[in-house]
């Protein structure tokens, strides 16, 4: 359906560009920015109705920040894509909410300097693992992971500070497990994990 829709839009604005050839990158961005805005209002709604909307929107923002840095896995059809986000994304937002009021400084900060040290292996074997990232050059490679470590590095002295100044423990803790769910994906055993659950779903069908 997004895939219809984005190419009508697309011959629509096929008169302004003038060029046939550039139907097809016009579909394709039109494509991805109408998935993205689907899925982000469409886990609003649903954190919106289930009281977690604040969680949810630190939870989008750490993972978004990293993924687009770091890459990751990508389902295949928009329709599991979507599903999957819909269900990790909401389980993190809730389990934050439960889980933060049996945690202390102490523990989260234990969580904190785990998932920094994860997060700088993880970046420095593994990113950019995106398939989108196959074609750029080694170079490109490098100043994208640097930017990963340097987004890492702030990221975690940010988290701190909000840790040491008695911040929010349910936005503290879904920020860690958004970028703990984030740095999961770049690594090959969840490509291969998705692609069991992928090859599952096809046998179903």
């Amino acid at each position: 359906m997004i895939s219809i829709i984005s190419q009508r839009l697309a011959e629509k604005l096929y008169d302004l560009v003038e060029n046939k050839h550039e139907v097809d990158y016009l579909r394709y961005g039109i494509e991805i920015i109408l998935s993205g805005f689907i899925k982000l209002i469409v886990l609003l709604i649903t954190a919106l109705v289930l009281g977690l909307l604040q969680p949810m929107i630190t939870v989008l923002f750490t993972f978004v920040l990293f993924r687009t840095l770091t890459g990751g896995y990508h389902y295949s059809t928009y329709g599991r894509c979507l599903v999957v986000g819909l269900l990790m994304m909401t389980g993190i937002s809730y389990f934050s909410v439960k889980l933060a009021v049996f945690l202390n400084f102490q523990i989260l900060l234990s969580l904190l300097i785990i998932s920094f040290l994860l997060g700088l292996i993880l970046t420095y074997r593994f990113a950019p693992s995106n398939h989108f990232y196959k074609q750029i050059t080694d170079r490109q490679k490098q100043k994208l992971r640097k930017y990963a470590f340097i987004a890492i590095v702030i990221w975690s002295f940010l988290i701190c500070y909000l840790l040491t100044n008695s911040y929010s423990l349910e936005l503290i803790l879904a920020s860690i497990l958004g970028f703990l769910f984030q740095m999961s994906t770049i690594h090959p055993y969840s490509y291969s994990f998705v692609n069991k659950i992928e090859n599952l779903i096809e046998r179903v069908n």
